[in-house]
């Protein structure tokens, strides 16, 4: 092909949007895998993403749109939260740090809401993409487990975890296993699924329980039955459907049972719990138990927060707070072992106060005050899912967590607030 000839092609992809729509998927694609194992694309994915922005014929009018859309107002708020705590902070360089690491709150939102969008085929075969790469990433990760279960069992006694061969963090991976799961089981009902992709994608659901089962992930499981939960009572209690209600409660409450009278890792798991706990409530020696020491930083964060409660300490200061806080009260644990808040919410109210927990509660229910998205099965498994996993972990404070925030919450969150828009314009 000749140079004036791609050109020519160029041009016409352009005009069309085509080569907007195309760099948006590209992004797309390399946000997925950069999440299950490249880490370098998560990185070039909003940069790729801006660019599908920037091409998009109609980006004056899209951009013009853009603060219209609430989704991507309120992750514009959560950044500015973040630029506002340098008012008052000290920690200049992590400060710094923070806003470059946070600027896909900006960005990403900005790329869903102003490039050409992808076509509903698009969205169902990079929703597959999501479901089935970490269905085989978990899967990877069974057989290593039954090729070393002796030592892994080790392991589950002591409050640790088998890490995939790509190095996703276990808490992370054990999220994204659930919303594979509740993704795929809605994917199977798209108008896009043919046989061959509903046969694929109970294998990779079946399977997905089987992994999150077998290596008792407890974050994973957590999110698993809470939203297995709320999906019964919705049958049930909104759509009057009976039987699909009462037999999602009959999971609910025999599927762990099950798996509690025959797999060894979910008992090792839960007598390993209730035993971490307990030692917290005997006010024994807590330096080797995960639980109990999350339970201390809860109270040495409170202690903090009483004494910033409208502001906080900074976003950047969470860190150097809480350590100054645990030389008051220590509760018996080694300088080693005084971890941070592993609590989303708490983390916000402890470095932006209630102001911050505010603007972080609006991210994350203000969009389902829209009856369109709040109708939306994937936003809704999404936003359920994330709620919960962030009582027990601090997401967005390691970087892959913080892409699978920001990426799904672009891909569902702001995409169905713009469809809402256009159905409703």
């Amino acid at each position: 092909m000749s140079s004036s000839t791609l050109a020519t092609a160029l041009r016409q992809a352009y005009r069309t949007g085509y080569l907007s729509q195309c760099l948006l998927l590209v992004a797309c694609v390399a946000g997925i895998v950069g999440l299950l194992s490249a880490r370098a694309l998560v990185a070039l994915s909003p940069l790729v993403g801006l660019l599908s922005a920037a091409t998009n014929p109609a980006w004056r009018i899209e951009l013009a749109r853009w603060w219209h859309n609430p989704a991507v107002v309120f992750a514009a708020l959560l950044y500015a939260v973040l630029v506002f705590s340098g008012l008052y902070t000290t920690e200049w360089g992590i400060w710094r740090h923070e806003l470059f690491r946070q600027l896909p709150l900006l960005g990403v939102p900005l790329t869903f809401a102003v490039a050409v969008p992808l076509s509903g085929r698009q969205r169902f075969l990079l929703g597959c993409m999501f479901v089935l790469g970490t269905a085989l990433l978990g899967t990877d990760t069974l057989v290593r487990y039954l090729l070393t279960a002796s030592e892994v069992h080790e392991m589950f006694n002591t409050g640790q975890n088998i890490q995939t061969v790509t190095g996703v963090f276990h808490i992370h991976f054990s999220v994204m296993l659930a919303l594979a799961f509740y993704f795929g089981v809605l994917l199977q009902r798209s108008a896009y699924a043919t046989r061959l992709w509903r046969w694929l994608l109970l294998l990779a659901v079946l399977l997905i329980v089987v992994v999150l089962h077998v290596l008792a992930y407890r974050t994973g499981l957590l999110v698993f039955y809470s939203t297995l939960l709320f999906d019964a009572v919705v049958l049930i209690v909104a759509r009057r459907q009976f039987l699909w209600g009462l037999g999602a409660l009959i999971m609910f409450a025999v599927l762990p049972w099950l798996a509690y009278k025959t797999l060894e890792p979910i008992q090792a798991r839960v007598n390993g719990t209730y035993y971490d706990l307990e030692q917290f409530s005997l006010n024994h020696d807590i330096n080797n138990f995960s639980l109990s020491k999350r339970l201390a930083a809860w109270q040495t964060a409170q202690a903090v927060v009483a004494q910033h409660p409208w502001f906080g300490v900074g976003l950047a200061d969470t860190e150097p707070a809480m350590m100054e806080e645990y030389r008051w009260r220590d509760f018996g644990l080694q300088p080693v072992n005084w971890v941070m808040v592993h609590n989303q919410y708490l983390h916000y109210l402890l470095g932006a106060g209630i102001v911050g927990l505010f603007v972080w509660l609006l991210v994350l229910l203000g969009p389902l005050a829209q009856p369109r998205v709040r109708r939306n099965p994937y936003v809704i498994h999404f936003l359920l899912i994330l709620c919960v996993a962030m009582l027990v972990d601090s997401l967005l404070q390691l970087q892959i967590g913080f892409n699978l925030f920001v990426f799904l919450y672009g891909f569902l969150v702001v995409n169905a607030e713009r469809q809402a828009q256009q159905k409703a314009g």
